[in-house]
């Protein structure tokens, strides 16, 4: 059966308080959570690199960089080749954009283990060594609605900065570029996800009303759908002695709330010391997948 519109969709998350969270959560080693799933406000506080996030790397990395359908039938996508290509584009950016990649990739991996949502994009940009232009990631929920997320990270260079004074800052710059994505012109930022939905959804009957859903907000559709649910992502890279409030944050997403820009509003939060350990470990593995 297809789907129903999306503007009715809309307006049954607009009328219904709809839980994200998942009751069974996949906890992670090294992690602790913080959820108010009330009010959809959530912050991961990455305290140990574990051998558990580094397995989940290695079982995940070749579906978030290719999608999980390539990674599964294409065995030239492999964990090995993904590390190799991750690489090729990471090695030559600056630690800027090098945090940023990072950022991304842990937003990847972490959300749909805290959160009841399944991505329809790609990491993997589809110009040679470029870094993803557009939206960051692409989600859908369990009712099939539509989550634009953009993931802002930073955070290590300024050490007197108030740590929550940060995280904000990284969220507005989330906040402006999302609403500039998902309400802007731009029809290419559409098409590269009506591309990456065949690599990411094995159903052909929901790759097809998905892509329905994604055409209601295609800046060349008439009549067009500009309702939005929008992710907001940070990762913090600052010493976990002192951690983003959870309370500060509640506010501060309580506070977009009352603008009613958004239809459904999620604020994620990542905070982990640094983004060296995980870059390290990357580049081990490439060591020893091409050393013998």
């Amino acid at each position: 059966m297809s789907l129903i519109k999306n503007s009715l969709q809309y307006k049954k998350l607009k009328q219904f308080n709809i839980n994200l969270h998942m009751e069974d959560t996949n906890m992670i080693s090294g992690i602790s959570f913080h959820q108010n799933s009330e009010d959809n406000v959530y912050i991961c506080y990455i305290e140990e690199f574990s051998d558990e996030l580094k397995e989940r790397i290695v079982e995940m990395l070749s579906s978030i960089w290719h999608g999980s359908v390539d990674a599964e039938e294409r065995p030239q996508f492999s964990y090995n080749t993904t590390v190799k290509r991750f690489l090729e584009r990471y090695q030559t950016k600056t630690p800027d954009t090098k945090k940023g990649m990072i950022g991304e990739l842990l937003t990847h991996l972490l959300m749909p283990s805290y959160i009841n949502l399944k991505a329809i994009s790609i990491m993997k940009n589809k110009e040679e060594n470029s870094i993803r232009k557009g939206f960051d990631i692409v989600y859908t929920d369990e009712n099939n609605l539509i989550w634009y997320c953009e993931v802002k990270s930073g955070g290590d260079t300024n050490t007197t900065e108030n740590i929550d004074t940060k995280n904000k800052s990284l969220l507005n710059k989330a906040r402006k570029d999302i609403e500039e994505h998902s309400m802007g012109d731009r029809a290419t930022l559409w098409e590269s996800v009506l591309i990456d939905v065949n690599s990411t959804i094995f159903n052909s009957e929901r790759r097809f009303d998905i892509k329905n859903i994604l055409d209601e907000d295609h800046p060349d559709t008439e009549n067009r759908n500009l309702k939005r649910n929008v992710i907001l992502s940070s990762v913090l890279y600052k010493k976990l002695d002192t951690k983003i409030c959870p309370n500060d944050l509640k506010r501060y997403k309580l506070n977009i709330d009352s603008e009613n820009i958004f239809v459904g509003l999620i604020v994620f939060s990542i905070q982990k010391e640094t983004y060296s350990k995980i870059e390290d470990f990357l580049i081990s593995q490439f060591n020893e997948n091409n050393n013998g």
